[in-house]
C-alpha cells in the first residue's frame, strides 16, 4: 500500500522535519496542511529535508485568512485529497489546536496512524498504541537554520587549539599589562587590512591608522606565528577577539560533545532576520545553542546592545528549544544587568565564571541535560 506522511505546518518547523526524517522511505508521498500565512514554510521544510526520491508532494492550503477556523471548510478540503488506497502517517504537532482536531477527525476515517512529538523532547508519541518512539535523527547547524529559511556560511579555525589555549591563559593572567591591551585595542583599526608590522610601528599616528609601538615585542612574547613581518586581516581579527571565539569553540567541543558545532556563522541576507553573524553555534539533541563571545563589554549601553541582539536572535531563529548565551571576559558586572539578560532569555557568563571550574562544569552539565 502507498504511504503518505502528513504534516501540519506552524511557526515551529523542526518537529515537522524530525518526524519526516524518522518516518520517510524512498518514494513516500509528503502531504502538508497549512494556513495561507504558513504556506511559505513548506518550502523551508523541503529545503531542509533535501529529499531526492520523494513521491508526490501534496500541499493543502486554506486560502482565506479565517478558513482554519471553519470546521467544514477544513474537513471538506482535506477529504478531497485523501484515498482509501493510501496509508497515512499523521503528525499532529504543528498547526492550531482547532486544525489539529479537524485533521484528527478526518484521518480517523482512513487507514492512518496518528503521532505527536512533545517537542523539544526527542521522542514521538503514538496515542493509539501508547508507543514512545525515540527520535534518532540529530540535526546539524545548517539543518536547523535552513528549517527557518536562514542560509549560512561559516569560517574555519585560524590557529591550532594549543596556541589559542595558551593565549587565553596569557589574556586572563597578570602577565597582560595595560600597554598590551592598548596594542590589541589599536589593532582593531586594521581588522579589514593586511599590514606590515614594521610599517604600523613607525607610521604617523592618526585615528584611522594609529601607530602601534611595541607590536613586534608583544607578538614575540605570545609566540604568535608571524610570517614575513606581516599580519593578514584574518590574523588581526583573530588577535582582536577571534581568538576568544575559537577558545569557546574548543571549550564547548570538549565539554559538551555537540552533534555539530560551527564557528563564525555568517547569516546571509534573508527576509526572516537582519542578524549578520553568530560567533559560536552548535546543536545538541536537536536544539540550537548560540554563544556571543566578547573579550570585554565596556559600557552598560554596549551590554544592552549585545543582550538585545541575543534576544532578537532567540525570537527569530532559536524556536522553542533554542538557547542563547553571552560569554565575556569582563569582571563581574552589576547583578541588575545580569538579571536583565536572564529576563530576556539569555545566560550571561563573565570572567568570574570562567575562573571557577565548578560553575563551568555546572553550565556544561545543564546543556547536556537539556539535550535529552
Amino acid at each position: 500500500m502507498n504511504k503518505t506522511i502528513v504534516s501540519i505546518i506552524s511557526a515551529q518547523t523542526i518537529p515537522n522535519i524530525l518526524f519526516i526524517k524518522e518516518m520517510y522511505e524512498d518514494g513516500d508521498k509528503l502531504m502538508f496542511i497549512a494556513s495561507r500565512v504558513m504556506e511559505s514554510k513548506i518550502n523551508w521544510i523541503l529545503n531542509a529535508l533535501n529529499i531526492q526520491n520523494a513521491g508526490q508532494i501534496i500541499n493543502i492550503v486554506f486560502e482565506n485568512n479565517d478558513d482554519e477556523e471553519r470546521w467544514n471548510v477544513m474537513c471538506d478540503k482535506i477529504k478531497s485529497y485523501l484515498s482509501d488506497n493510501e496509508k497515512y502517517f499523521v503528525n499532529l504537532t504543528g498547526g492550531t489546536k482547532y486544525m489539529d482536531f479537524a485533521v484528527s477527525e478526518v484521518f480517523e476515517k482512513y487507514d492512518s496512524t496518528i503521532y505527536y512529538i512533545p517537542y523539544p523532547k526527542n521522542y514521538i508519541l503514538s496515542p493509539r498504541t501508547h508507543d514512545n518512539i525515540p527520535i534518532k535523527t540529530r540535526l546539524s547547524v545548517a539543518d536547523y537554520l535552513t528549517a527557518y529559511n536562514v542560509p549560512i556560511k561559516n569560517k574555519e579555525l585560524a590557529l591550532p587549539e594549543d596556541f589559542t589555549t595558551s593565549f587565553y591563559d596569557f589574556y586572563v593572567s597578570d602577565k597582560i599589562s595595560d600597554s598590551y591591551r592598548i596594542i590589541l585595542d589599536k589593532l582593531r583599526a586594521y581588522r579589514q587590512k593586511n599590514v606590515e608590522i614594521s610599517t604600523i610601528e613607525s607610521c604617523e599616528d592618526t585615528e584611522k591608522k594609529p601607530r602601534i609601538d611595541g607590536l613586534s615585542e608583544f607578538l614575540n612574547i605570545i609566540k604568535f606565528p608571524v610570517k614575513d613581518n606581516k599580519l593578514t586581516k584574518y590574523e588581526i581579527q583573530y588577535l582582536t577577539g577571534g581568538w576568544f571565539e575559537e577558545y569557546v569553540y574548543h571549550l564547548i567541543n570538549k565539554n559538551v560533545s555537540p552533534d555539530d558545532i560551527q564557528l563564525g556563522v555568517e547569516i546571509q541576507k534573508s527576509e526572516s532576520t537582519n542578524i549578520n553573524d553568530l560567533d559560536v553555534v552548535f546543536t545538541k539533541g536537536n536544539k540550537l545553542y548560540v554563544i556571543e563571545c566578547k573579550t570585554g563589554v565596556g559600557s552598560e549601553s554596549l551590554f544592552n546592545q549585545i543582550v538585545y541582539k541575543a534576544s532578537a536572535l532567540k525570537e527569530k531563529l532559536l524556536g522553542l528549544s533554542g538557547k542563547s548565551y553571552i560569554f565575556s571576559l569582563n569582571p563581574p558586572i552589576d547583578d541588575r544587568l545580569k538579571s536583565t539578560a536572564q529576563n530576556m532569555g539569555t545566560t550571561y557568563i563573565d570572567l568570574s565564571d570562567f575562573m571557577d571550574d565548578e560553575k563551568m562544569n555546572k553550565l556544561f552539565t545543564s546543556i547536556i541535560k537539556q539535550s535529552y
